[in-house]
């Protein structure tokens, strides 16, 4: 007698965790429109003017649509990846398959059927997200697309921390656990439309001030909160940041590494829940792990520090999954085929043709599984916002450069060059031309006399060189002053405009 294959009810646990994922993306979605709402409400009339409210609604507008894009991208490759694994598991375990929607074979009809949709025995047997992960990891070429995502994850969630902070816009976590449960991209869309709904920090009691267009709805959240809110102008020590950005970049380092083995989704996991520990750390240490800066802008050495140890990291790390996936995808300089007249047909390869096929089988692993397609994409998606983001700041390329490279050498900026002291040494050369025109010898009561009078003429003829007439004076002087156009001198000339002297340190954060 046959034995009788004994078939255990399957764990809804993982069907739970993939409608919770479904569920949290929605929430979290809902938070992050809520926060935007709040910062509009918020807004100051200044930001109303003629001027800058179109630009800014055109800004809104190519963001969202931006993150629009990047929704349907990763939701199409996720729904692509899930139905190849439902087919590939369906046909090792003799599963038929859904024939359509509804009907007799009909994936959503109920009852046992022939075309049943078994998802909780298929997410029970079949570790989804550990898939998707090591199939991205396995392969150098496959892991330079999916890296690039965790190093950008890395800069971006410091960038989230230090600007998010310094405008006072509120659930910051929000923003940061979309990018874990959608993608970069979109994540990076909704915080750029919040940064630009909130040109200015938004005050303390913003709660207070929207509470009739966005009701206050998490009390005991802002509590908590204030319990562990510092001082205006409190930032940690950098060394505090750089310990977790050399755990973060470890983690990253050891993925490759650590694909196919029972460590893979700790350190996976790690690689990114780390990034939160940037919001939590100004919050979490003591004051005296910190500095108290009495103005913004003396801390923006400090972010510009940061950001270009950053670079440093993730450039050595790029350079490295750079070369491994080069030479892994060069095919060797000799080439054998067979053929009837030559059975070993030896064929030379060129080094230009060797690397053509390694650069295309590094740029073409992009399509060759749709885990691989959904971090490629967010990759392109996430560099096209970061050039729309640069575009719109007006951030310098050579400046975003000279504040991420270590050993390049700063160029000062035009608008920096005019400093306090050549303004004052300016107004000093002007008062004493003053005095030196101005006759020394006072002058005395009554008439004066002759040699007094030669000396004045001397004077005056030095000063004043064409004499003045009698009468009264033309009026074609006059208009002819009044209506020249206004030109400033150097120093007022040079600090007219919109420059952003002191954004270095966000150029080194685009970097």
């Amino acid at each position: 007698m046959a034995p009788i294959e004994i078939i255990s009810p399957p764990s809804y646990l993982p069907l739970a965790t993939s409608a919770a994922h479904l569920f949290g993306l929605g929430w979290l979605s809902v938070v992050a429109a809520r926060t935007i709402y709040r910062s509009y409400v918020a807004l100051p009339p200044s930001s109303a003017t003629r001027h800058r409210e179109p630009l800014r609604r055109g800004h809104v507008q190519t963001f969202t649509a931006l993150a629009v894009v990047s929704l349907a991208v990763g939701g199409f490759f996720a729904a692509t990846f899930g139905g190849l694994s439902y087919r590939i598991w369906a046909a090792q375990r003799g599963v038929e398959l859904p024939e359509s929607v509804f009907g007799d074979q009909g994936a959503l009809r109920g009852g046992e059927h022939p075309g049943r949709l078994h998802l909780a025995r298929w997410l029970n047997d079949v570790p989804f997200y550990q898939d998707a992960l090591e199939i991205v990891a396995e392969k150098h070429r496959h892991f330079w697309w999916g890296q690039q995502v965790n190093l950008g994850l890395v800069s971006w969630s410091v960038y989230v921390a230090v600007e998010g902070r310094r405008r006072n816009i509120s659930n910051l976590w929000a923003f940061l656990a979309l990018a874990q449960l959608v993608n970069l991209s979109y994540a990076q869309n909704i915080f750029f439309i919040a940064v630009l709904l909130t040109p200015v920090p938004l005050p303390e009691n913003v709660s207070e001030l929207t509470r009739d267009s966005v009701p206050a709805t998490s009390t005991r959240y802002s509590h908590f909160v204030k319990r562990f809110a510092k001082p205006d102008g409190f930032l940690p020590k950098p060394a505090l940041y750089i310990v977790l950005l050399v755990a973060n970049f470890t983690s990253i380092f050891l993925i490759p590494f650590a694909a196919n083995t029972p460590s893979f989704m700790t350190v996976s996991i790690a690689s990114r829940v780390i990034p939160f520990a940037f919001l939590l750390l100004p919050y979490i240490v003591p004051v005296s792990f910190g500095t108290i800066h009495t103005h913004p802008h003396s801390a923006h050495s400090t972010y510009t520090t940061l950001f270009r140890t950053i670079s440093v990291f993730s450039a050595a790390l790029y350079l490295k999954s750079t070369i491994l996936a080069l030479v892994s995808n060069t095919p060797e300089r000799y080439s054998y085929r067979h053929s009837l007249l030559h059975p070993f047909q030896e064929e030379q390869l060129s080094t230009l043709n060797r690397g053509s096929t390694a650069l295309g089988r590094l740029f073409g692993a992009i399509g060759e599984h749709p885990a691989v397609s959904a971090v490629g994409w967010d990759v392109i998606m996430s560099g096209l916002s970061l050039g729309i983001w640069a575009g719109i700041r007006a951030l310098d390329a050579w400046e975003m450069l000279d504040s991420s490279m270590v050993f390049m050498k700063r160029t000062a900026k035009v608008v920096e060059g005019t400093s306090e002291p050549i303004v004052k040494q300016e107004a000093v050369d002007t008062i004493e031309n003053i005095v030196e025109a101005t006759p020394s010898s006072r002058r005395r009561p009554g008439r004066p006399r002759k040699s007094e009078k030669v000396e004045d003429t001397d004077d005056a003829s030095s000063v004043v060189s064409l004499p003045r007439r009698r009468g009264r004076p033309s009026k074609k002087v006059v208009e002819k002053d009044d209506d020249a156009a206004y030109k400033p001198v150097e120093g007022n000339q040079l600090e007219e405009g919109d420059e952003d002297v002191e954004e270095d340190w966000e150029s080194a954060a685009m970097a």
